[in-house]
């Protein structure tokens, strides 16, 4: 029993190799054929690559060289073109260069007709214009002679003091119209109570009491006549002369000072001084020339001013008036922010007040949002909610009243 085990044993190792031996020889022959045919393979691909490598160069060159012939027809097509183009572009010039020689041309003559025309209205209207002047300084001549009358009757007319009296009060009345408002002064008025004499203008000014003003009189003066002394003793050149009609001048002015003084000035209704207008510059120059004298003047009461001077008079005084309503409007701020201050301290007291009460009616509502509702909420900790839609309306709160609990 163990020998034929053995030899079956021998058989199937027999049989074994002898599968092993042939299944190598199968691998083998099989490895060989396949090494052919990827040998064949190769050969194949390696013929058809170098085939359509010929057929892509074959074609590249007929297609390079119809590409080329395209170039050259292309180029000479262009060339063709660019000649007519140029040909075609240098006619067009040509032909606008003869229009814009014709409308040179023609534009040239219009600019020489309209400046001819324009020479010859200017030469025209130039000779008309002096033809005019000529007319007028002959008119002129004639009028410098109807001035030199003029001036003749005006010094006529001025002769009289109460030409030169009108003529200084317009001088002065058109300087304080032009630098004060109406309200701050009056015309031809009595300075003070039971006075049947009034003054040409009395400037307003503020007084102790509010409502109530105080006058500084002001009136014009204008001695012509010993003024002209003066000036002509000047021309002559003669010294006493001139000493004589400066001291003749000085007790003029001195008489007007004392005239206003004792007519108009009356405090406290006025002012302890008064203005004594005189109209020209050259006037109070000779006024003011002996510091002596107007210092006297001064010191009785009275104040010497020229145009210039009382024009800056005026002007200080406006500032004053201006400096006065602003000390009065801060005084009013002042008192209101003093009750603004009072107001606001009450409002402070009512508004602590109301802090109080409110944080009160906060903690009160604190504690029945706390302590209270949790109670009432232990209290119904064992009742089953009731979830139908009717609720609100048996509580009698109404479905509005739900709608909004249930938004909020």
């Amino acid at each position: 029993m163990e020998i034929i085990l053995l030899i079956i044993i021998l058989a199937l190792v027999a049989q074994v190799v002898y599968l092993q031996f042939t299944s190598q020889n199968r691998i083998n022959q099989l490895q060989e054929s396949h090494h052919k045919g990827l040998s064949a393979l190769a050969r194949e691909m390696q013929k058809a690559i170098a085939t359509q490598t010929k057929d892509m160069q074959t074609s590249q060159a007929e297609q390079a060289r119809i590409m080329q012939e395209n170039m050259h027809h292309f180029l000479r097509h262009m060339g063709e073109s660019t000649e007519k183009i140029r040909f075609s572009v240098d006619d067009k010039l040509h032909q606008l260069q003869n229009s814009n020689e014709r409308k040179l041309d023609q534009m040239r003559q219009v600019v020489n007709e309209k400046l001819e025309k324009t020479l010859e209205t200017r030469l025209q209207q130039s000779f008309a214009t002096v033809s005019t002047q000529l007319e007028n300084v002959n008119k002129g001549l004639g009028e410098m002679k109807s001035v030199a009358q003029s001036v003749g009757s005006l010094s006529r007319i001025l002769s009289g003091t109460k030409s030169r009296g009108i003529l200084g009060e317009v001088q002065l009345g058109q300087i304080i119209e032009d630098m004060l408002p109406s309200q701050l002064y009056d015309k031809e008025v009595p300075t003070f109570k039971g006075s049947t004499n009034r003054v040409e203008y009395a400037v307003k000014l503020p007084g102790l009491e509010d409502g109530h003003h105080v006058y500084l009189p002001v009136d014009s003066k204008f001695p012509l006549e010993t003024y002209e002394r003066l000036l002509d003793s000047y021309e002559t050149g003669d010294t006493e002369a001139v000493d004589t009609a400066r001291k003749a001048l000085y007790s003029r002015i001195k008489a007007f000072a004392k005239d206003v003084r004792t007519k108009y000035v009356s405090p406290p209704e006025t002012t302890h001084f008064a203005v004594v207008f005189l109209p020209t510059e050259g006037l109070y120059a000779e006024a003011v020339r002996d510091a002596a004298f107007f210092d006297g003047l001064r010191q009785d009461g009275i104040i010497i001013a020229g145009p210039s001077t009382f024009s800056a008079m005026l002007n200080s005084l406006q500032m004053g008036f201006k400096t006065l309503q602003i000390q009065k409007g801060a005084a009013d701020i002042e008192k209101v922010l003093g009750a603004v201050k009072k107001e606001f301290g009450n409002f402070e007291d009512v508004l602590t007040k109301a802090h109080k009460r409110i944080t009160d009616v906060g903690t009160d509502i604190e504690k029945l949002v706390g302590t209270r509702t949790r109670a009432i909420n232990r209290s119904l900790r064992d009742v089953q909610v009731y979830t139908g839609d009717d609720g609100p309306r048996m509580l009698g709160l109404g479905d509005d009243t739900s709608k909004h609990l249930t938004d909020e």
